[in-house]
């Protein structure tokens, strides 16, 4: 039988079903392409936290020291994070009264570690916390950002 014999209200299904099968193709194969990359990863060995944060590191900050003068944004940072008295600080933590855009303190914070002054440290839960290196602590006390008291020595 052609297709013309057949009732209107059936080529109008007909049509409609054809016209949302190509419609809903693309979800159909990004659904299909991301189960399939799904079972693939669940079939490759998983790898130990260990190593990925030392990938993560190395990618965040590449080995390389940067020397010559600090600039502002660096002096502002390494006070504020020499003013924490020890403590780990986050991002969030380092950026709250500063108010620097994200990509001025991510350079920022690049840079101090570069140089030496920062250590990061990586958590699962409390995620990238940032603290000064010893030499970040000789050059905070060097500039007076942070106080110490010597024995021996009378301060009136």
């Amino acid at each position: 039988m052609p297709l013309s014999e057949l009732p209107l209200s059936a080529q109008v299904v007909l049509f409609l079903t054809i016209f949302v099968l190509i419609g809903i193709y693309p979800f159909i194969k990004k659904s299909m392409t991301q189960l399939r990359r799904l079972m693939d990863a669940r079939d490759k060995p998983r790898e130990m936290f260990g190593s990925r944060v030392k990938d993560i590191h190395q990618e965040m900050f590449p080995q390389q020291l940067t020397t010559g003068p600090l600039n502002d944004f660096e002096i502002i940072v390494l006070r504020r994070i020499a003013q924490a008295g020890g403590k780990a600080m986050s991002r969030k933590q380092v950026n709250e009264s500063l108010l620097f855009g994200d990509k001025v303190l991510t350079r920022t914070l690049k840079s101090l570690f570069r140089r030496g002054y920062l250590n990061l440290r990586i958590s699962k839960f409390l995620g990238q916390r940032f603290i000064l290196s010893e030499s970040g602590r000789r050059y905070a006390v060097e500039q007076g950002y942070i106080v110490q008291l010597r024995e021996g020595k009378g301060l009136i």
